[in-house]
């Protein structure tokens, strides 16, 4: 049940920094620096965990998957759409961080 909050967790932080990398626009891409900023470092602390727990397969699949469409959207949207990409993704990512923070540790 953990690894349904956190693998998806993981894709969505790994969709918002490889859309963010593929912003076109020179003043949006100032709007993408809160989210890949938090995506960046939540990221890697749930990926560092993620890979303890559920093993290191599963978590780079997670981050394969979202990073997949990030980089097709980059392509595929203009700038404006592409930025609200990326900050649904980020606050859907935000939700599911949460639900996943509420699990018990492991000892």
């Amino acid at each position: 049940m953990e690894a349904l909050a956190y693998l998806p967790t993981l894709a969505l932080f790994s969709f918002v920094t490889v859309a963010s990398a593929r912003m076109r626009h020179e003043m949006l891409i100032l709007a993408c620096i809160p989210p890949v900023f938090v995506a960046l470092i939540m990221g890697f602390v749930m990926a560092i965990y993620a890979g303890d727990t559920f093993g290191v397969l599963p978590t780079g699949a997670a981050l394969a998957l979202g990073a997949m469409p990030g980089w097709w959207l980059g392509r595929r949207f203009n700038a404006r759409d592409l930025l609200i990409a990326i900050y649904l993704a980020w606050a859907v990512a935000l939700v599911f961080a949460l639900v996943a923070f509420e699990f018990p540790d492991r000892t």
